[in-house]
């Protein structure tokens, strides 16, 4: 019989739907988890207002920026060691206004 492991975590990636609907994935926790690190493990699961939300992966530009658990965050310096084990994620307000920024400097590179 496998015990469980006290020192594993799983937590809940409660993910908005564009219909107002909540998608739901369970992760297991790794150390130095991010809210990014866990989003990017779910791949083509993401729905496109997230999937290409992420730009430096280093907090500098707030491309990223989110709601995490309903306040303003950003995913990629956001540690899911510091938040409860359901963790809610939905675009962020102004998120969504980026895209042509976005889409600037990618063309730019």
């Amino acid at each position: 019989m496998n015990a469980p492991l006290s020192h594993v975590r799983t937590l809940t990636l409660s993910i908005a739907a564009e219909d107002d609907g909540q998608h739901e994935f369970e992760l297991i926790e790794t150390e130095g988890m991010t809210v990014l690190c866990a989003l990017r493990q779910l791949g083509d699961a993401l729905p496109p207002t997230l999937g290409e939300a992420f730009v430096c992966h280093a907090g500098a530009c707030n491309t990223c920026s989110v709601l995490i658990d309903g306040w303003p965050g950003v995913p990629c310096t956001t540690f899911v060691r510091d938040l409860g084990g359901r963790i809610r994620v939905a675009p962020g307000h102004h998120a969504q206004g980026w895209d042509g920024l976005r889409n600037v400097v990618r063309g730019g590179h």
